[in-house]
Formats: structure tokens, C-alpha cells, sequence
């Protein structure tokens, strides 16, 4: 039996550990991880919670589906908005944004006006930049490239320091297709679904993994509704091929007046599907719902900075209603049944908004029938058989099953149990002549299904129950594994630019919104905003970026650090991304006031398990920026990094394909830091070999060290309370 002096040592010894462990949390924050498809964002989302916790941070994710999402964070009521996930709101929101082929940040990141939050506008961060948004004034109210540039370059900056949101990566990521169809391309899948330009089949199954929200454009903010929506509604232009903005059901589009006055020629001959005629009317009322709060639409505040908060919109036989009170007066009106003359407000600078074209007439601007939608009261539009495909609905005598539009498809049902949408070919619709000239215009029966698992997608396209699988999906690892996709059944369409992922913040939480109950923030408030961007900053260094890419995307991906993609205009290279660096974290949040529990996390990137696999991937490209395809390349491997030349080895060879890509999986046989590089044969002298990246490798051995002391401690605790107790028994019985 331990002698009671040595036990009194022992406890002395281990019941500060225990005590410490069980307080050591400094405060508590809940991830919302969205969706029930996307188990990646699940999986880093976790990640994320894990290094929140190595700093004493009590995080925990949570998974909703889109619904309650929207409920909380994105069209919350107003009371709700800013709380915190305690309260009925959200602390951190995992998210990813489909980029569209134009930048506008403003849409989602403008504090200068209130109509830009959530409810009604698409800032569920709450974020307010006095610098940001003079910067995306400026940015907006100018036609000058050049002006814009410059913004938008300073504007990343802005963003990047005060980070109300962390970039996790860039999307790159393939669809996969059935080899007969033919016609799509970058376009299809990240702006705009056209099945009207695909060729090789009449008959075409969309399989994604999301599930419907809205029907109707203006109430939706969805890319899961778009794949729909799109082929049923025209919007005012569209893009081509070459990624140009054209004409739809605007033919022209005239600004004067120094960009306040602009006049809309509208296309005729158009029908809407149960037959109508579109007019002017239609326009100037989808505007009014964009712009009707009752109506529920997330574009309300970006709406009223173009057309102002107080708009005038009359109809072609004189009728008028007036939407708002505010001091910047619009009109919108609809002068003959062809024609419509818009007078904009000043937005910033005496200027109006000058991002018309191309931005505006591609945006949010499908056009809903107004011989329907003004026999509903908007506040009903959501419930509507127009909004849900379910059941139906009479209107005007004929009754309805789903969504109208003038699109090149018309509605035909939505099976719920299957989750399968039906649309059909429109045979009235205004460009069906043209695109049949072109041999286009094919499908004629095009299925929208919703499945959520992607095995189960993948097996549907191998034995042909679909045609094409959205990128969504995060194909990577199957496109890397021999087998996995069969040249015969399914096509790979690689999509660089896909869109981006990102962790916000409620920038109104009280520690890492506002700081107002950090330590900082309590013992001064003057620099509780500081504060709060410590922490935020912390967040920042705390996302395992590479580490994610590698070992959930199979190494594509960019690391993510602005809301602006590379392949996007504007985009701000001189920015790098936060490296993972816990020990940088920790320093963050002491400048906070915070006393971080345990020892600083390591620096520099996570490591690697002996015998995990990574994949190496990229782009091969020359000075310029060029793709260099069919070059043969070889992946070279280093222990010492400074006789690289000398001392690699090579692990495997590769051929890039027609964009330069290539692709290495690379297995450590031993631990220790190892450094990459790609040697190229025919390069010029001097420049074969091209550094891609290093990794760190440890055993998992060294990597359970830690959780086997923690054990062994834990035994010790049990050994010597058990013999307490033992006596305390023995003491209380003699």
C-alpha cells in the first residue's frame, strides 16, 4: 500500500492537471456546417473545431440543413439577426459561394447601408468597414477599369486585415459527364445551366447534390435552385460561350445622362409558357419584387443602392406604386410594351451606380410573369406552388404545378419522394429557330435529380440513370484513383475557378464580432473592435488550409485568401493565406487578453502520418503563365532542400494534359521533412527544376506520445483515488 505522504505528494502533484483540464475553455463558439450533401465541409469543419480546441477555445460543430440555416443566419427574423448561436443566431458559418465570372463584393461584404444585412441583403457577416465600404463605393460608381482595379486591389487588403471572414481554399474540382454529351462547358456549371446548347442526347439526367429552397429568382440565393430556375426563366442578358455578355430579353441596353438614365429595348415575340405575352410590365415588376421586402427577396438592400429607396415604378397603363420613403428617389417605367426608361438616385460621389454593364444585366435578373405573381400578395409568394413545385394552383382560371418563366424549358413536375425534377422543351420559345439552325436545342426532356451521397451518384452515372454529375460532388479522389471513373461511362471535366469555401463570422459577437466581452475589450472598450480582430486573426491561423486540400480535396485546391479567385478579375496576388501556425493563434488571443490554457500548438504546417498518401497537383505553365501541355515531367524528392539538384530522386512521371495539369500521388517511406519539385527534360538550362512544395512526415508513434502520457498520467490519477478511497473506506468502517 502507497504511504499516505506519498499519496498526498501525487495528488498535489496531478489534481491541478485535472482542474486545469476541466476550465481550461476560454470561451465557447458553434461551427454550422450547412447541408446535408457536402460531408467534405463537414470534415473541415471538424478540423477546424480541433484546432480551435488545441487553444482552450470549447468549439463544436453542428450540422443543419439549408432551411435552418436560412433560418439563423442568411434570412433570419429581425429580432434574430446578430444574435449569437446561444440565442437563436449563429457564431460561425461554414459556406461555400459559387463565383459567377464578374467580381462585385459589395453584394455580400457593404455595411454602409442596412439594407445590405440579412434579412434583406445577402451581409449575414453584419460586417461595417468604414474603409471597405468607401472603397466599394468607389469601386461601384465607376466605369473606369482602371479605378475599379485599384479598389479592389486595396479592398482585399481591407478585407484580409480585418477578416470578418477566413478563405478556406479555391475550388478546383471536376463534373463528370456521360462521354455521348457534348456542348457544355465552364459556363454550364458555375454560371448559368443551359441544356438548350447540349448535343448528343434528347433526353438528359442532372444529378446534384443540394435540395430545392426557391423556385421563384427573387427569393433565391441558391445555386441548387439555379440549375433549375435557369432553363425555365430568361434573365435580361446572358452570357456565351466566350464568357460575353448578350442580349436575351433585353436586345439593347442605352445609358445617358452621364449613366443616370438608362433605356431598355426589349426583345418581341417573346411568350411566357402558359402562352401570355411578355411586355415591359413584366420588367417593371420583377424590379418591384427584387426591391419589396414583403416579397422576401435577399436582394432587397443591393437593389435599393442601384434604383434608390424610394422608387417610382409605373406601368404601361399609368398605374403607379412607390416602394420606400428614403431620400434617393428612382423610377422605373414602362414607357411603351417594348420599352422600358430607368432615372437612377446618386449613390456615392454624385455618381450612380456604373456596374450596369455586364454586371447588373446578368445579375439576379430572371424575370417573373406579373399577370401571376400580382394575383398573389407576396408575403404568400413563398408557400406558392410557384415556389415549391408541390401541389397545385389556379390562377386567372388555369391551374398551375409549378414555376412559369420564358425560358428555353417549361415545368412539368417535381416528384419529391424521388427528388427528380421534369422539365421539358419549350416549343414556343423565342430562340428555338436559331439554336435548331445551329444544331442545337437537342434535349428534349431534362431531369433535374437530387441525390445526395456521391457513391450512389457515381454508380447512377456508370449505369446511365444520369448524365451529369454537378461538381458539388468533389470528385477529386475519384478522378486520381485508377478505375474509379471509366472513360467509358464517365467523361472528366476539370473546373479551375469553381468557387471558394469560407468560415464567417457574426461580426455583432461579443468576443470575436464586436470584443466587447474579451479582456481586452472588458478592461478597455475603446479597443474591444481591436481585440475582437485579434481573435478573428487567431481563427485565421488556426485553418489547416493544405492540410485540407491534400487529404480531402486529393491535393486540389488553392489555399484561400480573399473572397476575390484568381481566375477572377481584380484578384489581388500579392496576398498569401495565414499559414497554419497554432503558436501564432495563441500569441493573437493573448493580445485579446486571453490566458491560453496547455502548450503553444506547432508551427508551421500540419504534419504527415508515415504512410499517408498526399497528392501532388498543379498546373504546368511557362514565365507567362502559359499552359505547357503534352511536356513530360518528373516529380523529384528531397531530404535537402539546398543540394535539391543533387540529391532528388525520382518518384514517377507524368504527361500534362491539354491545360498543363498533372498530377503525382506521393506515399513517404520514412519521417522527416521532404521538399518537391518538378523536373522537366526540355526545359532551357538552369530552369529544369521547378519547386512545388515540402511536407513534414512523423510516425504515429511520435504522434500518440502526447494521448499515451495523457494516459499514463490518468492511470496514475485512478491508481491513487482508488487507494483513497480504499482507506477512506477502511477509516470510515474501523
Amino acid at each position: 500500500m502507497l504511504p499516505l505522504s506519498l499519496i498526498a505528494v501525487l495528488m498535489f502533484a496531478l489534481m491541478p492537471i485535472s482542474v486545469v483540464r476541466a476550465q481550461e475553455k476560454i470561451f465557447k463558439v458553434t461551427i454550422i456546417a450547412p447541408g446535408n450533401a457536402n460531408l467534405v465541409r463537414r470534415q473541415w469543419g471538424q478540423i477546424f473545431a480541433n484546432s480551435l480546441q488545441q487553444l482552450g477555445i470549447d468549439a463544436r460543430v453542428v450540422f443543419l440543413g439549408w432551411a435552418a440555416v436560412y433560418d439563423r443566419v442568411l434570412t433570419p427574423p429581425p429580432e434574430n439577426v446578430g444574435k449569437t448561436w446561444d440565442n437563436g443566431g449563429f457564431d460561425i458559418q461554414l459556406i461555400g459561394w459559387t463565383p459567377g465570372l464578374i467580381p462585385e463584393p459589395r453584394q455580400t461584404y457593404y455595411g454602409g447601408d442596412p439594407a445590405f444585412f440579412a434579412p434583406s441583403g445577402q451581409n449575414y457577416y453584419l460586417w461595417n468597414n468604414s474603409r471597405s465600404n468607401e472603397l466599394l463605393d468607389e469601386f461601384i460608381t465607376s466605369t473606369d477599369t482602371a479605378i475599379q482595379n485599384a479598389s479592389l486591389q486595396e479592398w482585399q487588403s481591407v478585407f484580409f486585415e480585418d477578416v470578418p471572414a477566413s478563405e478556406i481554399e479555391y475550388d478546383e474540382r471536376p463534373a463528370v459527364v456521360n462521354p455521348d454529351l457534348k456542348g457544355y462547358d465552364w459556363i454550364y456549371f458555375n454560371v448559368q445551366c443551359n441544356p438548350e446548347y447540349l448535343e448528343g442526347k434528347t433526353e438528359v439526367v442532372y444529378a446534384s447534390t443540394g435540395e430545392i429552397q426557391s423556385l421563384i429568382p427573387p427569393l433565391s440565393n441558391s445555386w441548387y435552385d439555379t440549375i433549375i430556375t435557369t432553363p425555365i426563366f430568361n434573365g435580361l442578358a446572358q452570357v456565351n460561350n466566350q464568357k460575353e455578355t448578350i442580349p436575351a430579353l433585353f436586345t439593347d441596353w442605352t445609358p445617358s445622362n452621364n449613366g443616370f438614365t438608362w433605356t431598355f429595348q426589349l426583345r418581341t415575340g417573346v411568350k411566357w409558357h402558359d402562352g401570355n405575352a411578355f411586355s415591359a410590365d413584366d420588367v417593371v415588376f420583377s424590379l418591384w419584387a427584387l426591391l419589396n421586402t414583403d416579397a422576401g427577396s435577399q436582394f432587397v438592400g443591393y437593389y435599393q443602392s442601384v434604383y434608390g429607396d424610394n422608387v417610382s415604378f409605373k406601368y404601361e397603363n399609368g398605374t403607379t406604386k412607390t416602394l420606400g420613403d428614403g431620400d434617393r428617389v428612382g423610377n422605373i417605367t414602362a414607357v411603351d410594351a417594348d420599352t422600358v426608361v430607368v432615372n437612377l438616385p446618386v449613390l456615392a460621389a454624385s455618381k450612380p451606380y456604373g456596374y450596369f454593364d455586364p454586371y447588373l444585366l446578368a445579375f439576379a435578373n430572371n424575370i417573373i410573369p406579373i399577370h401571376i405573381f400580382e394575383k398573389i400578395p407576396p408575403a404568400q409568394w413563398t408557400d406558392s406552388v410557384f415556389n415549391t413545385g408541390e401541389g397545385t394552383q389556379t390562377i386567372g382560371g388555369i391551374t398551375y404545378k409549378g414555376p412559369v418563366g420564358t425560358g428555353p424549358y417549361e415545368w412539368v413536375e417535381f416528384d419529391p419522394t424521388a427528388q427528380l425534377v421534369h422539365l421539358k422543351k419549350f416549343n414556343d420559345y423565342w430562340n428555338k429557330t436559331a439554336l435548331e439552325a445551329e444544331g442545337r436545342f437537342e434535349v428534349e426532356d431534362y431531369y433535374i435529380k437530387f441525390i445526395a451521397d456521391k457513391t450512389a451518384a457515381l454508380a447512377s452515372l456508370k449505369n446511365k440513370q444520369v448524365d451529369m454529375l454537378d461538381p458539388n460532388y468533389e470528385m477529386n479522389t475519384e478522378r486520381i484513383t485508377p478505375g474509379a471513373i471509366d472513360p467509358a461511362w464517365g467523361t472528366i471535366f476539370n473546373l479551375e475557378g469553381a468557387g471558394r469555401q469560407e468560415i464567417g463570422y457574426n461580426m455583432r459577437h461579443p468576443i470575436f464580432g464586436t470584443g466587447v466581452d474579451t479582456p481586452l475589450g472588458k478592461s478597455n472598450s475603446a479597443r474591444a473592435a481591436e481585440a475582437a480582430r485579434y481573435v478573428r486573426t487567431a481563427f485565421d491561423y488556426a485553418v489547416p488550409r493544405q492540410l485540407i486540400i491534400d487529404n480531402l480535396l486529393s491535393g486540389f485546391g488553392q489555399p484561400g485568401v480573399t473572397p476575390m479567385l484568381p481566375t477572377q478579375p481584380y484578384y489581388n496576388s500579392s496576398l498569401t493565406a495565414r499559414p497554419y501556425d497554432l503558436a501564432k493563434a495563441r500569441e493573437f488571443l493573448e493580445k485579446a487578453g486571453y490566458t491560453v490554457p496547455g502548450p503553444a500548438g506547432p508551427a508551421g504546417p500540419p504534419v504527415f502520418i508515415l504512410g499517408m498518401s498526399t497528392v501532388i497537383s498543379g498546373y504546368y505553365t511557362d514565365s507567362d503563365g502559359n499552359p505547357l501541355p503534352n511536356t513530360e515531367l518528373s516529380l523529384m524528392e528531397t531530404a535537402n532542400n539546398a543540394t535539391y539538384n543533387t540529391t532528388s530522386v525520382i518518384l514517377g512521371h507524368a504527361t500534362t494534359d491539354i491545360s498543363g495539369f498533372y498530377s503525382f500521388t506521393v506515399t513517404p517511406t520514412s519521417t522527416g521533412t521532404f521538399y518537391y519539385y518538378l523536373f522537366d527534360s526540355q526545359a532551357p538550362a538552369g530552369t529544369e527544376f521547378k519547386y512545388v512544395r515540402s511536407i513534414q512526415v512523423t510516425s504515429l508513434s511520435e504522434q500518440l506520445m502526447p494521448l499515451q502520457a495523457l494516459s499514463i498520467i490518468a492511470l496514475v490519477v485512478a491508481i491513487v483515488f482508488g487507494f483513497a478511497n480504499l482507506y477512506m473506506i477502511r477509516k470510515k468502517r474501523s
